[in-house]
């Protein structure tokens, strides 16, 4: 059984305040994509696909360098991870774990974890469970509040066996994340509870939030 991984990393800068690829943008002295490989790049991944805006091949194709291909994404995350499995020749039995370079800050430790639910199970996504109150709201007004028992914040990595990945892709639908597609396609899909340190990085402040935390924690600039 090998193992492939995924980065989507595709997405703009916008909701950042940034005219490049989400994945280029420093965070404290260096790419996120850059932060993402190299926190991963102990683990035993066979294959390694990157996503990137079509534009922009080169750049990411220099900032890889070699450990993995880069390819265009497409107009949608799901549509950039399917390209992404199209091209990494995944056999069925083989482990597809999907991150997203907006996460940063991803643990080995809860990638392997991930992996190894998604090897004794076929489908696993990293996950958190919601302790704020949740409301629904309407126009800028709250209709209900929901109850939170039971409710996790799914992130990524995500892990599935790649025939089963496949099957959830054949359906051709658009999801937020590849554990929707399963889920619509009957697969049943393990939680692993992660570190909230692999928050996505979305906004501004988020960006601020994980620069402190990576001073926090000594990493130096190179």
């Amino acid at each position: 059984m090998a193992s492939v991984l995924i980065v989507a990393a595709a997405g703009t800068g916008v909701r950042l305040g940034h005219q490049e690829p989400k994945a280029l943008v420093s965070l404290v002295g260096r790419p996120m994509l850059s932060w993402v490989l190299d926190s991963l790049s102990g683990l035993p991944f066979d294959t390694i696909v990157v996503t990137a805006p079509p534009d922009r091949l080169a750049d990411f194709e220099a900032l890889v360098r070699g450990r993995g291909r880069v390819v265009a994404g497409g107009e949608t995350r799901a549509a950039s991870v399917r390209r992404g499995f199209e091209r990494a020749g995944a056999l069925p039995r083989d482990v597809v774990c999907i991150h997203d370079a907006a996460r940063p800050l991803v643990s080995p430790a809860d990638v392997r974890e991930v992996i190894a639910a998604a090897e004794r199970t076929g489908a696993a996504i990293a996950a958190s469970p919601i302790v704020d109150t949740v409301k629904r709201v309407e126009d800028h007004r709250i209709v209900a509040t929901v109850d939170r028992n039971g409710l996790w914040a799914a992130g990524t990595p995500q892990a599935f066996r790649a025939d089963l990945l496949r099957l959830a892709f054949a359906s051709g639908k658009e999801a937020t994340d590849e554990a929707a597609l399963c889920e619509a396609a009957g697969i049943p899909v393990t939680i692993v509870p992660v570190s909230r340190a692999g928050f996505k990085i979305t906004g501004p402040e988020d960006l601020e939030l994980a620069e402190a935390l990576v001073r926090s924690r000594g990493k130096a600039l190179v």
